[in-house]
């Protein structure tokens, strides 16, 4: 994937605007349509992803089209991931196995159904056009190194911008025929990398120019007519070399016009070069012929090579949109928010994103789990790392293909995408007990241990890991909170529920109608209501509610803090009672967890940040680490 980076530095050398343009392969498959019908699917069939199987040589492997989706998925990831020019299915695999998940399942079937075809194809027209830049770039430092009669080798094409500049610099360093070629490479070798593409587009054919004109004026041995002559051919022969025509005797002794001809003949069609070279070849004046062999061929060059780079800008842009597009429908936020920064670069920062970046962008923090001497992270690719003690200690990978991470002071408990409900007790790499299949949601309080299945009954169990589930409620439930001896439900209908005592217990308390959110610290009960305006209540499941903060998104609580997350992205935390005051934590937030001592927020970008402390501790910043340990 970093094999593309010598492509935009030196792409700006200059070529024809025909080898800049960038068009789909040929070879390339299109991909089918989803149909309504296809939409529809449950799942991907065998026939499906068998023909994905054969697309990437593992028609033979007839377990693969056996997995499941979301595994299938992952199995052309393990296939792609190590893969440079299978990049683009490589980020479009990871988007899919690590979608929300909610839709996880749609996201995979998409995938296995057109979006794989989709990034083949973006992977195949990724090739063609660095194939295209590289052959552009040898034509400009072919053209540039023939200024000083130089044959370009592969040390001169194949290395970056300022390889180049300094390769012709030592070769001119004492060779005293090239003086300004020599003060020219000096200054780009030291300048910027825009004054690098300057020289090898036309500065160095410039400088060359001016050295052979120098040579000529100081030759005492020739007259005045001589002198014009020798200019003359030399003219030639720089027009010849900057647009790639090969120069030999018999093109140095055309006529003018003759040679204009022969360029309007080689030139690109709807270039500049061509255009201008029609215009002089049609005109009867010579001094016009002159004029396009002296300064009008670099003149248009110069146009074409700024016509292409506008296009190449265009589309450079086109595309890193789209890759927005794609992000955004995925919940890629860190790739969203990459892309949308180099969006507001320049072209050289787009180009770079394009060909380099969007592939260095690591997996987003989906979520934090927090105790007070616990961190847990879960990324994007469903990987769940903990760690114990302070905010520096090191990860430890705890489980992958995970949606869920719940921490107790002693117990961690993963969800899979699978919807298998995991839990260990002790050390972080103490071994895994099994607690129930088609789990949707995971909660842990001290010795309990609630889910909600996929049939939508909360059971909860107290004790050990294999103690017994108590069922908690007749009919549906959308959520469960635990805390302490206390248990709350959220119903379909929006209504929320607490009781206080023992999991047999149905001595159920109706705390609110119309919420979206309950949550349970202690003895305070909090409730995001639809209009987004957050209560929480303290003490008896009967006692006055009091308003916490309007235009909530997200309601936490831990002890005596209570953290809300704000439709705008401000993060507020209090610490005390129920009437103290906010203080601003973050911004730009999308989610966050809380603990007596410790915030976490997940930014908008996918990037987490957690401090220790007090609320007005500094944050430490956990960026997209699909491997921090």
């Amino acid at each position: 994937m970093h094999r593309s980076t010598w492509a935009r530095p030196l792409l700006a050398a200059g070529v024809a605007v025909a080898a800049l343009t960038v068009t789909t392969t040929g070879a390339a498959q299109a991909a089918p349509r989803l149909s309504a019908q296809a939409l529809a699917q449950a799942a991907a069939t065998y026939e499906q992803k068998l023909a994905v199987a054969v697309k990437f040589g593992r028609g033979d492997d007839f377990a693969l089209p056996e997995l499941a989706d979301r595994d299938f998925v992952v199995a052309i990831w393990n296939l792609v991931k190590d893969d440079a020019d299978q990049a683009e299915v490589r980020l479009a695999a990871e988007a899919a196995f690590s979608a929300e998940p909610d839709s996880i399942d749609q996201a995979c079937l998409q995938f296995i159904v057109t979006g794989v075809y989709e990034a083949f194809d973006r992977d195949l027209a990724r090739e063609k056009r660095e194939a295209d830049e590289k052959r552009a770039s040898d034509v400009a430092r072919s053209a540039a190194a023939a200024s000083i009669d130089v044959v370009a080798d592969a040390a001169l094409l194949n290395g970056s911008d300022a390889d180049f500049v300094r390769l012709i610099w030592e070769r001119v360093a004492d060779d005293v025929k090239w003086p300004k070629v020599k003060a020219a490479a000096r200054a780009a070798r030291d300048g910027s990398d825009s004054d690098r593409t300057a020289f090898i587009a036309a500065g160095m054919a410039a400088a060359a120019r001016q050295d052979v004109d120098d040579r000529i004026a100081a030759d005492e041995a020739k007259t005045e007519a001589e002198k014009a002559a020798a200019r003359a051919r030399e003219a030639k022969k720089a027009a010849a070399n900057r647009i790639g025509l090969t120069v030999t005797e018999e093109l140095l002794n055309l006529p003018d016009r003759d040679f204009v001809t022969v360029v309007w003949n080689f030139a690109t069609d709807g270039t500049e070069v061509q255009a201008a070279a029609i215009i002089a070849a049609r005109s009867l004046d010579p001094a016009v012929w002159k004029a396009f062999i002296d300064t009008g061929i670099h003149d248009a060059k110069n146009a074409d090579i700024r016509i292409a780079l506008e296009r190449e800008e265009a589309e450079d842009r086109r595309l890193v949109q789209a890759i927005v597009d794609r992000a955004v429908a995925s919940s890629q936020r860190g790739l969203a928010a990459a892309a949308r920064a180099a969006l507001a670069g320049d072209a050289a920062t787009v180009a770079y994103f394009l060909r380099v970046g969007q592939y260095q962008v690591g997996q987003d923090v989906t979520q934090f789990a927090l105790t007070t001497t616990r961190l847990g992270m879960l990324t994007a690719d469903g990987t769940a790392y903990v760690k114990e003690g302070g905010l520096d200690a090191p990860w430890v990978k705890q489980y992958t293909n995970v949606k869920q991470l719940v921490l107790t002071s002693n117990r961690i408990g993963v969800l899979t995408n699978a919807g298998v409900a995991l839990v260990k007790l002790g050390g972080l790499s103490a071994g895994w007990t099994q607690q129930h299949t088609g789990v949707k949601q995971l909660v842990m309080s001290a010795d309990r241990i609630g889910v909600v299945r996929t049939d939508n009954i909360a059971w909860v169990k107290q004790g050990a890991l294999n103690a017994g589930w108590v069922k908690q409620y007749d009919t549906a439930v959308t959520q469960l909170a635990l805390s302490g001896t206390r248990i709350g439900i959220l119903r379909p209908d929006l209504v929320a529920l607490v009781k206080d005592g023992t999991t047999a217990s149905t001595n159920w308390s109706v705390q609110q109608g119309a919420v979206k959110q309950l949550v349970l610290s202690g003895t305070r009960i909090g409730v995001l209501r639809t209009d987004n305006v957050a209560y929480v209540k303290e003490g008896a499941l009967n006692a006055s509610w009091v308003t916490e903060h309007s235009a909530v998104r997200q309601l936490t609580l831990a002890g005596t803090r209570i953290g809300v997350v704000h439709t705008d992205g401000i993060v507020r935390v209090k610490e005390g009672g129920l009437s103290a005051l906010w203080t601003q934590v973050r911004t730009n937030s999308y989610t966050m967890a809380l603990e007596t001592n410790r915030i976490a927020v997940i930014a908008n970008d996918g990037v987490g940040y957690v401090n220790s402390g007090t609320v007005a501790s500094e944050f430490t910043t956990f960026k997209m680490a699909a491997n921090p340990s």
